[in-house]
C-alpha cells in the first residue's frame, strides 16, 4: 500500500473519532452547533465525493464520505437533542443560500479552476455562520473535534500526487478554515484559566 493511501486512511479515522466527543457534547447539552452549517457542509462533501468516485478516484473520496457522514450525523442528533442552532441573524441564511448557489455552480461550469474556487466559496459560505457563532460564544464547540479536523486536513495535503492548484487549494482551504475555529476555541478556553484564577 502506498503512502498516500495510509495516509488518506488515517485521516478518515482522525476524522470518525473527532466526532465521537462531538456527539456526546450534543448529548449532553454541552455543544450547539450551528445546524445550517453542518447540512451544508454534508450537501458540498457528498456532491465532492460522488463526482471523484465518478472520475475513479479512491482514498480521498473515503476521506469525503467519512466527513460527510459525520456532517450529517452532528446536524441531525443537534436537532433531535434540540440544542442545534439555527440561526443567529439574517446572514446566517444569507450565506447558506450563497452556499447552495457556490454548489450550483461548481456542478454547472465546466472550468475546474473556476468550479474549484466556487466549491471553496461555497463552503465558506456554509461556514461563515460557525466561525461568527463561535466567536461570539466559544464554549458553544467541542475543541476535539476542530482539532482532529485539523490534523485530517493536514493528513488530508499529504495525500496530495502534485502540487498544483487544482489539488492543493481545497485541502489547504480546509486545513486553515478547521484551524481557525480550533483557535477562537482555544482562545476563550486560554482566557477563562486567566479569569478563573
Amino acid at each position: 500500500m502506498e503512502i498516500k493511501a495510509i495516509f488518506g486512511i488515517l485521516s478518515s479515522i482522525v476524522v470518525l473519532i473527532g466526532g465521537i466527543p462531538y456527539i456526546m457534547d450534543i448529548h449532553r447539552g454541552k455543544a450547539h452547533p450551528h445546524v445550517l452549517s453542518w447540512f451544508g457542509w454534508t450537501f458540498i462533501t457528498t456532491l465532492g465525493a460522488s463526482a471523484m468516485l465518478a472520475e475513479g478516484s479512491e482514498w480521498t473520496v473515503a476521506i469525503l464520505f467519512a466527513n460527510a457522514g459525520n456532517c450529517l450525523l452532528i446536524a441531525v442528533y443537534s436537532i433531535i437533542k434540540k440544542v442545534g442552532v439555527w440561526s443567529v441573524s439574517i446572514y446566517d441564511y444569507m450565506f447558506f443560500i450563497l452556499g447552495v448557489i457556490g454548489l450550483v455552480l461548481w456542478q454547472t461550469l465546466d472550468l475546474p479552476i473556476l468550479a474549484l474556487i466556487c466549491a471553496i466559496v461555497a463552503d465558506f459560505c456554509f461556514g461563515f455562520p460557525t466561525i461568527i457563532k463561535t466567536y461570539k460564544d466559544p464554549l458553544s464547540e467541542t475543541y476535539f473535534v476542530w482539532l482532529t479536523a485539523s490534523i485530517s486536513g493536514l493528513l488530508s495535503l499529504l495525500t496530495i500526487k502534485s502540487f498544483v492548484f487544482t489539488d492543493v487549494a481545497y485541502p489547504l482551504y480546509l486545513f486553515i478554515f478547521d484551524t481557525t475555529v480550533l483557535l477562537l476555541v482555544l482562545q476563550f478556553i486560554k482566557k477563562r484559566k486567566i479569569y478563573n484564577k
